[in-house]
């Protein structure tokens, strides 16, 4: 079990750093195409643009967290034929071909 929960951890992260690279990617060129310029940092920028910034990156990075969560769940089930460490398969969920993964977080 200390293996799977070790493999496990090990898949997500490489699923959260990929997947989080490419939202910061398009998150960063939507903003230039967008704004015209590029994004503010260190305090540069008027108040709107700071809040409008900080809004926006947290959005994608948020989506892609929970993206990259639910593909390396995926992934886990078909490679391995068990729910990761921390799930459980849910028979209600997944009914319908590719609109879930039929996963869902273990309660606490």
């Amino acid at each position: 079990m200390v293996g799977a929960k070790i493999g496990w951890k090990l898949v997500l992260t490489a699923f959260t750093l990929v997947v989080g690279l490419v939202a910061n990617k398009a998150v960063r060129t939507a903003w230039k195409l967008g704004s015209g310029g590029k994004p503010p940092k260190a305090g540069e920028g008027g108040y709107a643009e700071v809040v409008s910034w900080a809004v926006a990156s947290g959005a994608a990075a948020a989506a892609a967290k929970l993206f990259a969560e639910r593909r390396a769940a995926q992934y886990w089930l078909k490679s391995t034929g068990y729910a990761p460490p921390g799930y459980e398969q849910d028979t209600t969920k997944g009914l319908v071909k590719d609109t879930d993964t039929g996963l869902v977080k273990k309660q606490d």
